[in-house]
């Protein structure tokens, strides 16, 4: 007898036990949410951002989904474009900066040379080049990987925009080719500013 009254409890029990994982809780039945991940930006739409925040503009019409072509309108006068490409096999951002006039015609290509070649030993990032056309270019390659954080691009973006700036006019000037008020040579400027004030 005192076996049987033991036993119950424990049979009662385990019925209900039995009994509870039975009953469905609505909440389990409907199927649990997928959170879809957010759609991964591409090199063109991480660019237009980046962009964005310096304040640059972006050619549509020239760019494509790996090269942003931007105008960045600097607050010391001037517009210089950039263009941004993305070079996948090699896992390299580009930075390219042109509009300082060709060689093909000049008589004085040497002294030109010579004038690129200190630039590239005076500027922090980037380097002056010629390309296959004759024409001067500045550019500056970066790699993606890990990929590039927003204040280096800044950085990046920024520097080669003030040293575009700051070198075109001397460029222009020694190719024969007009420059306008900002693309003064930076030793013109310079000397305009020393200049004592007139009388």
């Amino acid at each position: 007898m005192n076996r049987l009254i033991a036993t119950v409890p424990i049979a009662v029990a385990l019925i209900t036990g039995q009994a509870l994982p039975q009953q469905a809780d609505p909440a389990q039945t409907q199927p649990p949410k997928v959170v879809k991940p957010a759609p991964k930006l591409t090199f063109a739409d991480k660019t237009k951002q980046a962009l964005q925040l310096v304040g640059a503009t972006i050619d549509p019409s020239k760019s494509t989904a790996d090269m942003v072509v931007s105008n960045y309108n600097d607050p010391k006068g001037g517009k210089t474009t950039i263009v941004i490409t993305n070079d996948k096999r090699k896992n390299l951002v580009g930075f390219y900066v042109y509009n300082f006039g060709s060689l093909k015609n000049a008589t004085n290509k040497e002294e030109v040379y010579k004038y690129l070649l200190s630039s590239n030993d005076e500027i922090t990032i980037g380097s002056f080049f010629v390309d296959g056309d004759d024409d001067i270019g500045y550019k500056y390659l970066v790699s993606n990987l890990p990929a590039l954080s927003s204040t280096a691009f800044d950085s990046i973006y920024l520097t080669m925009a003030a040293v575009a700036r700051e070198r075109r006019g001397t460029i222009r000037q020694m190719l024969g080719l007009p420059t306008s008020k900002e693309d003064k040579p930076a030793d013109v400027k310079k000397a305009a500013e020393d200049k004592p004030p007139e009388k």
